[in-house]
C-alpha cells in the first residue's frame, strides 16, 4: 500500500448495487488525464476559482481604488462578472465548467465558515467596556438610530407588501421582517471598517460614532432573536419557542461561565511576554464550532454562539493578539473577499426585469432616510455640527460585509426569490459605494486641529502659565521629559500644566481609547504596561514644591492613527507645546541601540496636524539616572539662533528655563552680518532677543553671543564646535530660513528633514557626546 498511488484505485465501486463514479479530489496530473477531465477534481477546480476572483477583484480595485471606494465595491462587481450576469449569460459553456453547481456548494459552505470566524473575530476586538464609558449622548443616538427606524420600517412595510404586493401573511411576516430588518440595523464592524478607512476613528466624530454603533448593535442583537422568537412562536408554537429560549440561554450561561473561566485559566498559563501557545489556540477554535454547531441545532443562528464567545475573550495581551494575528489575515484577506464575491455571483441583474415589490421600495427610501434622520436629529439636539452630526447619521446608515453575510446565509433557508437578494445586493452596493463619498465631502478630518488660535510658548500668557502635552512610548520617553518639564521653571506668576500621554498600539481589539486616569477611566485588559508612566509623571508632581498641575492619559489605538490621539488631546486641553520622543535610542556609550521607522512617521505626522507647537527630544544623557534634577548641580543650556519663528519659539522655551537658580543659558546667535535686520522677521528676531541681549540682574546667567557665518560650510563648522562644549541642552528651531545663506548646501545633506537643518547636524551619527537636543516647530497658522 504505501507504494500505491491514486492511479491503482479502482475507478468506481458498488454500494447496494448501484454503481458509483469515483473521482479523486486532487488531479493525478495534467499529462496522465484527459485535458478537459482536470476540472472533475474539486481541489483543483476550487484553486481556479480563488485565482479567477482575487485576481478579477484586484485589477477592479486598481482602478476604482483611485476613487476611494472601499474594497468591498470591487469584490462584488468581480462575482457579478463571474455569475449569470456576465459570464453565465455571454460565455454559458465557460460557466459551466468553471462554477459548476457542485462547485459552487463549497463555495457557499466556505463562505460560511469565513463568516463564522469573522463573526467570532469581531467579538474578540470589540471592547463591551466602551459601553459602560458611553454616556447619554451616544446611548440616546445608539438607540434612536436603530430601534425607531426598525419598528417603523418592519409594520409598515409588513401592511404594505400583504395590501398593495398582495403577499400572503405569513410570507411577510417571514420576508419582509427579514429583509427590512436587516436593511435597517446599524453593525459596528462595518462602522469601525469605515472609520479606519476614512482615518477618523480617533476623532472626536470617530469616537462618538463608534460608541453609538456598538450600543445600536448590541441593542438590535437582542431585537432580532426577539423577532425570530416572535416568527417561532407564530409559525410552530409556543412550547417550541419557550424551548428553543431556554436551551439558548443555557448555551449561553456555558459560554459566560465555563468557556470563559478556561479562556482566563490560558491567560494564567501564559507567562508575561510569552506567546499563547498553538495547542491553547486550537481549543478555541474547535470551541467555536461546538458552540455555532449547538446554537444552530437549539435554535440560535449559527454565528451568534461564536460571537458572543469573542466577546468573553479579555481584550489585549495575550490571548486576544495572538487569536487575531493567527486569524485576522485569513479571515479579512481570504474568507470575507469570498463572502462578497459569493454575493456578487449568486446575483441576476437579468431577473431585474420589472419594479421590485413595492415593499421593498420603501424600506429602500423612506426607511433609509428615516435611519438617517434618526442618527442627524439627537446628536443636532446634544450640540454637534451639523455637518458632523449628518456625516455621523450617513456612518451609521452604512452597509456592508455584514449585511451581506447575512444575506448569503440565510438565503437558503428563507423563500427569498433570486430577484428580491438581487436587490438587496444592489442596495448594499449602493449604500457601501455612497456613504464614504458623501462622508468626505461633509468631514474634512485634515481641517479638525487646524490653528486659528496662536498656542504657542511664545504667546502663552504669563498668568495662565504655560501647557504642555509630553508623550510616552516607554518609561524613559516619560523620564527624558519630566526632567526637561522641571526645568521649565513653573512659579506661581506662571504655573506649568502638564499633560502626559502613554501611547500604546492598539493589539487584540477594534475600538480605540483613550483614557483619562484623573476620572479613574480603566480598560478591560490589564493596565500594568501604562502603570509606571503613571508613575513617573505621579512622582513628578508630588516632588515639585512649585505650582504645577499634572494629568496623565493613555491612548490605545493603530499606529497608524496614533498621532490623531496626540493631537486631540493637545487641541482639547489648549496646549501649547508636544513634547515627542526621537525615534532613535543610544545606550550609556553613546551606540545606537534603536531606530523606529513607525515612531518617526508618528513624529512626522504629528508635527503636520498639530494645533500647537511640537518639540522633539533627542535625550542622549544616559549619565544622570535620578529623576528629579538636584538644584545644587548646574546644567548648561545652548540656543543656536539663526532666525525665524521656530527658532523665536525655541529661545521662548529656553528663556522659561533661566529662571532655574542651576541652570546657565548661551544663546548664540548667527549672522551673515553685523548689522543683519532683514524686514519684518528680522525685526521680529531683534524684538525676541531685546531682553537677552542685555545684561541685567535677571540675566546674571545668561551669555549672549554673535557669530558671523557667510555659508553653509561655516555654519556647520561653528555647529561641531559647539559641540565641543560642555552643554547638557542644545535648543534649535526646525526650519531656520530654510533659503538663508547660512545654511546654503547643507539641505542637500539632510537625513532627517523633520529636524531641520541644524537639527539634523546636531543629531548625526558621528556624534557620542551626551548631549541633549530639543528641535522646536513652533504652531503651523491656517492661512
Amino acid at each position: 500500500m504505501g507504494d500505491s498511488s491514486l492511479s491503482d484505485l479502482k475507478p468506481e465501486y458498488r454500494v447496494d448495487g448501484s454503481c458509483w463514479k469515483f473521482v479523486p479530489v486532487i488531479s493525478e496530473g495534467f499529462f496522465n488525464q484527459r485535458p478537459g477531465d482536470i476540472f472533475r477534481h474539486h481541489l483543483i477546480l476550487l484553486q481556479l476559482q480563488l485565482a479567477v476572483i482575487f485576481t478579477l477583484a484586484a485589477i477592479i480595485h486598481f482602478f476604482l481604488g483611485r476613487f476611494y471606494l472601499p474594497r468591498l465595491i470591487s469584490e462584488v462587481l468581480a462575482g457579478v462578472i463571474l455569475g449569470p450576469t456576465v459570464l453565465g449569460r455571454f460565455f454559458p459553456d465557460i460557466s459551466a465548467v468553471l462554477f459548476s453547481e457542485q462547485s459552487v456548494k463549497v463555495l457557499a459552505t466556505l463562505t460560511r465558515f469565513g463568516y463564522l470566524f469573522f463573526m467570532f473575530l469581531i467579538g474578540v476586538k470589540m471592547d463591551v467596556n466602551l459601553i459602560k464609558k458611553s454616556g447619554k449622548r451616544e446611548w440616546t443616538i445608539g438607540t434612536m438610530v436603530m430601534l425607531f427606524p426598525l419598528l417603523v420600517t418592519v409594520m409598515i412595510g409588513r401592511h404594505i407588501s400583504i395590501v398593495v404586493d398582495k403577499v400572503d401573511a405569513q410570507s411577510a411576516e417571514y420576508e419582509v421582517s427579514f429583509f427590512t430588518g436587516v436593511l435597517m440595523l446599524t453593525s459596528f464592524p462595518v462602522v469601525a471598517i469605515l472609520l479606519m478607512q476614512l482615518k477618523i476613528i480617533n476623532s472626536e466624530l470617530g469616537h462618538l460614532t463608534l460608541s453609538s454603533a456598538l450600543i445600536s448593535d448590541m441593542v438590535s442583537l437582542v431585537m432580532v432573536n426577539i423577532g425570530n422568537y416572535r416568527v417561532i412562536m407564530l409559525l410552530a408554537s409556543l412550547r417550541v419557542a419557550l424551548k428553543s429560549l431556554f436551551l439558548v440561554a443555557v448555551l449561553i450561561v456555558f459560554i459566560l461561565t465555563v468557556l470563559q473561566q478556561m479562556l482566563y485559566w490560558i491567560i494564567r498559563k501564559t507567562p508575561e511576554g510569552k506567546p499563547v501557545k498553538d495547542a491553547y489556540i486550537f481549543f478555541v477554535v474547535i470551541a467555536l464550532l461546538v458552540v455555532a454547531i449547538v446554537g444552530e441545532n437549539v435554535g440560535l443562528q449559527y454565528m451568534y454562539g461564536p460571537f458572543i464567545l469573542g466577546l468573553t475573550v479579555p481584550t489585549g495581551h495575550p490571548l486576544a493578539s495572538t487569536l487575531i494575528e493567527k486569524l485576522d489575515t485569513i479571515v479579512s484577506g481570504w474568507m470575507l473577499p469570498l463572502m462578497s464575491t459569493y454575493c456578487g455571483y449568486r446575483s441576476n441583474l437579468w431577473n431585474l426585469n420589472r419594479l421590485p415589490p413595492y415593499w421593498i421600495m420603501f424600506a429602500v427610501t423612506f426607511g433609509f432616510f428615516l435611519k438617517v434622520a434618526c442618527g442627524f436629529i439627537p446628536a443636532f439636539c446634544f450640540k454637534v455640527p451639523c455637518k458632523d452630526a449628518t456625516a455621523l447619521a450617513l456612518m451609521l446608515a452604512a452597509k456592508g460585509i455584514v449585511e451581506l453575510g447575512t444575506f448569503a446565509t440565510n438565503v437558503e433557508k428563507q423563500s427569498t426569490v433570486t430577484q428580491e437578494f438581487t436587490w438587496a445586493v444592489i442596495i448594499v452596493f449602493i449604500v457601501a459605494a455612497l456613504v464614504p463619498i458623501l462622508t468626505r465631502k461633509l468631514y474634512d478630518p485634515s481641517k479638525t486641529y487646524a490653528g486659528y488660535q496662536k498656542r504657542t510658548v511664545l504667546d502663552s500668557s504669563i498668568n495662565e502659565g504655560v501647557r504642555m502635552l509630553a508623550c510616552a512610548h516607554r518609561q524613559d520617553d516619560a523620564l527624558s521629559a519630566i526632567k526637561l518639564l522641571q526645568l521649565s521653571n513653573p512659579s506661581t506668576g506662571s504655573p506649568l500644566s502638564v499633560y502626559g500621554l502613554y501611547l500604546e498600539e492598539l493589539v487584540g481589539g477594534a475600538s480605540p481609547l483613550l483614557l483619562n486616569h484623573q476620572l479613574g477611566q480603566r480598560s478591560s485588559s490589564d493596565g500594568g504596561r501604562w502603570q509606571p508612566i503613571i508613575d513617573v509623571f505621579n512622582y513628578f508632581k508630588s516632588q515639585s514644591s512649585k505650582p504645577t498641575q499634572v494629568h496623565v492619559y493613555t491612548a490605545i489605538s493603530p499606529s497608524s492613527l496614533m498621532h490623531e490621539d496626540v493631537c486631540w488631546v493637545a487641541f482639547d486641553n489648549l496646549v501649547a507645546l508636544i513634547i515627542l520622543p526621537f525615534h532613535r535610542k543610544w545606550n550609556r556609550k553613546g551606540k545606537l541601540i534603536s531606530d523606529s521607522k513607525d515612531l518617526r512617521d508618528f513624529n512626522t505626522k504629528v508635527m503636520n496636524k498639530a494645533p500647537c507647537s511640537v518639540a522633539i527630544l533627542i535625550d542622549r544623557d544616559r549619565g544622570r539616572n535620578s529623576l528629579i534634577i538636584d538644584e545644587s548641580s548646574t546644567y548648561n543650556i545652548c540656543v543656536v539662533f539663526l532666525g525665524g519663528k521656530d527658532d523665536r519659539e525655541a529661545l521662548s522655551i529656553a528663556r522659561r528655563m533661566k529662571g532655574w537658580p542651576s541652570v546657565f543659558l548661551t544663546v548664540i546667535r548667527l549672522k551673515e552680518t553685523e548689522d543683519m535686520i532683514t524686514g519684518w522677521e528680522g525685526m521680529m528676531d531683534d524684538e525676541c532677543l531685546r531682553d537677552i541681549k542685555h545684561p541685567s540682574n535677571e540675566n546674571g546667567n545668561v551669555l549672549y553671543k554673535e557669530e558671523i557665518v557667510r555659508h553653509g560650510a561655516d555654519t556647520s563648522a561653528l555647529i561641531g564646535s559647539i559641540l565641543d562644549e560642555n552643554f547638557d541642552l542644545i535648543c534649535v528651531g526646525r526650519h531656520s530660513q530654510c533659503d538663508s545663506p547660512l545654511i546654503e548646501g547643507l539641505s542637500a545633506w539632510t537625513d532627517l528633514p523633520e529636524l531641520g537643518t541644524i537639527g539634523d547636524l546636531l543629531v548625526s551619527a558621528e556624534i557620542s557626546k551626551p548631549i541633549s537636543i530639543l528641535m522646536v516647530q513652533q504652531q503651523v497658522i491656517e492661512k
